[in-house]
């Protein structure tokens, strides 16, 4: 049935398709025929739309978000292909319904070319001197496809082979141009991001992670170059991670909370490391402004142009991650301008064009509070957000402190340090947290306190480490009780032994 329907779509005109993808797609979202073919098959096995509906859709002009030079104007110029093609598909129904076993061939067939389309046509916008190349590669491919189109029936081994040769014949003369040209960094750059699988939490993480019902969560895998670098020592829980997976799934928002030095920016960062995402962290202080992270008007080579921010970037880019760091520090006001980009379907006109989330992207804040403000008094400058800036994100992920044997994992893990000595200065930590509720300290001291004095000590000795890491931190109201707790718990000597 999916082949069916992806067979019927692939017959049907490229200027009803072209449309039919604006239509329902997105018009930023055209690369080719072949994929909004698949995507437009997706929707019609959700049940959202159907093929009488697609047929019935009359061809407009390209819509194009950005103006200017676009992947359109190459199909323009390729017209006759293009037409060729679709007689071509036509033709062909009858005998793919008769030999199944090369339909996926023929897929296959248009996605090499559809792709090879759109890197030789970004190509040449970037390098100049490849233009006669690209004429050169799309000549011969349109032979090769006149050769197989016009060929008996075969199997599909002998079909198999013939694209390869005819992407690789084509690809030649374009691959040593691009190597003469010394272009290849910027046809890398021009790959874009995909999914390359599915695998287990555990496979991914370590961690087993399943639903209510018991069934295995799986983690969605990318291929983003950008991917910050993985750290193997970082610590996962399946309480944090059956939230992450659950965003993956539905493209919810999420806001991480809780006390400083709980994980909450490093997680979302290692979830892009492990899943091969890109990650774009924006920090927010009281004096940030919506230009600051959305984009700014400015002049351009005598040309008024809008620049992109940051986090336009990194919303038009598939399968980012964008973390909102510290985000109750920026006035409330400014912030509003997120609320149209924080929608599920977001089409939102900013700088004189239409924004739509890219594919895949996600979107965490990371705070110190959650939403409702600071009644602690710790985290100084912190605001109430707007309760519709709030409502923008689906789950209030709270962070508190790990277990004890988690954290001697995690500190053992980041420092190498002995499991014992670990042990020993976090329950002396432990006990400050403790003092934290009673309101005998101010502010209890955090796993990265515990990590700078365990790499201290060895140098500065337990009196200065102590002092530098985690005494001088605590306002003087603070300094009786941790003194107290450093000498109940604190030996030095044991630590002497096992540093």
């Amino acid at each position: 049935m999916a082949n069916d329907i992806t067979i019927d779509l692939a017959s049907i005109p490229l200027a009803v398709i072209r449309t039919a993808s604006d239509r329902w797609i997105g018009a930023d979202k055209w690369s080719n025929k072949t994929n909004a073919v698949i995507k437009l098959a997706d929707l019609v096995k959700t049940g959202y739309i159907n093929l009488d509906q697609i047929r019935a859709v009359t061809p407009q002009p390209p819509i194009m978000p950005n103006g200017g030079i676009g992947p359109d104007a190459f199909d323009v110029a390729l017209r006759p292909v293009a037409q060729v093609a679709d007689n071509a598909a036509r033709d062909a129904l009858d005998a793919l319904n008769k030999a199944r076993g090369l339909e996926t061939t023929a897929i296959d067939l248009q996605a090499q070319m559809g792709n090879l389309t759109v890197g030789l046509f970004d190509t040449k916008v970037k390098v100049d001197s490849l233009g006669a190349i690209l004429k050169e590669s799309h000549d011969i491919l349109y032979g090769e496809m006149v050769k197989i189109r016009n060929a008996p029936l075969v199997d599909s081994i002998e079909v198999s082979q013939a694209v390869t040769d005819a992407v690789a014949n084509a690809f030649k003369p374009f691959e040593a141009a691009v190597v003469a040209a010394g272009a290849q960094e910027a046809v890398g750059s021009m790959v874009s991001v995909s999914r390359t699988g599915c695998e287990t939490a555990r496979d991914v993480f370590g961690v087993s992670v399943t639903t209510a019902a018991g069934n295995e969560l799986l983690v969605s895998l990318f291929n983003d170059q950008s991917a910050p670098a993985i750290d193997p020592c970082f610590v996962w829980t399946d309480g944090i991670l059956k939230h992450l997976i659950l965003s993956q799934t539905t493209g919810e928002n999420l806001w991480f909370g809780g006390e400083k030095g709980t994980g909450k920016s490093e997680t979302v960062r290692q979830f892009a490391a492990r899943t091969g995402r890109g990650y774009t962290r924006i920090n927010f202080n009281k004096y940030t402004t919506a230009e600051d992270f959305i984009g700014s008007v400015g002049l351009e080579n005598g040309d008024t142009v809008f620049k992109v921010g940051d986090f336009l970037k990194a919303f038009t880019t598939p399968a980012t991650l964008i973390l909102l760091d510290e985000i109750t520090n920026a006035d409330p006001a400014i912030l509003a301008v997120l609320n149209g980009f924080l929608e599920g379907n977001s089409a939102v006109n900013y700088g004189g064009q239409v924004w739509r989330r890219a594919p895949d992207v996600l979107v965490f804040a990371a705070d110190n509070t959650m939403t409702n403000g600071d009644e602690s008094g710790r985290y100084a400058g912190t605001r109430t957000m707007n309760s519709a800036l709030a409502d923008r994100f689906a789950r209030l992920v709270a962070f508190k402190h790990m277990e004890l044997d988690v954290e001697v994992e995690a500190v053992v893990r980041h420092t190498g340090c002995k499991p014992a000595l670990a042990e020993h200065i976090l329950k002396a930590v432990h006990a400050c947290r403790a003092k934290v509720e009673s309101g005998d300290i101010v502010d209890a001291p955090s796993i990265r306190s515990v990590m700078a004095f365990v790499r201290s000590v060895a140098v500065l000795g337990v009196d200065e480490a102590w002092a530098a890491s985690i005494g001088h931190r605590q306002p003087s109201e603070s300094a009786t009780a941790i003194a107290s707790i450093k000498a109940a718990y604190i030996d030095a000597a044991f630590i002497q032994r096992n540093i």
